[in-house]
């Protein structure tokens, strides 16, 4: 059964005391690529999923997406205090992706972030969007 808000389960896994990751699987991952702009391709999986690190006295979380095109990394974000809408900047984002952002919201959680290369005339841009959260495991 879907959980009714992304955005509020989330902050309730913040703000709780005790386990310290969570495993969120959902039931749909579309993953689209742009190149100078243009839409390339989508790519869909059925049952991502992504772990949710909370370090103690941090104002900050770490989030692993396991469900990638290519390979498999974490990024640490700003815990939300916003109950509709959240945006923030990936933060300790690994090479060779760069300008990472993160979306939350009611029903999706959406990544985006750019393949950096030496010629700037191959950047990739990635989105992932994540809808209908299904399980909330801890880990």
């Amino acid at each position: 059964m879907a959980v009714s808000s992304i955005l509020t389960e989330i902050n309730t896994l913040l703000d709780a005391k005790g386990s310290k990751s969570w495993e969120l699987t959902f039931a749909l991952l579309e993953i689209d690529t742009y190149h100078n702009g243009k839409f390339l391709k989508r790519v869909q999986h059925a049952y991502p999923k992504i772990v949710i690190y909370k370090p103690e006295h941090n104002t900050s979380a770490q989030m692993e997406v396991l469900d990638n095109l290519v390979f498999s990394f974490s990024f640490w974000f700003e815990k939300s205090i916003a109950h509709l809408d959240y945006k923030s900047k990936m933060l300790r984002l690994p090479r060779p992706l760069t300008q990472g952002t993160l979306q939350l919201d009611a029903k999706k959680l959406v990544l985006q972030f750019t393949i950096d290369v030496p010629d700037k005339a191959l950047e990739v841009k990635v989105q992932h969007i994540y809808t209908q959260l299904l399980y909330l495991a801890k880990k």
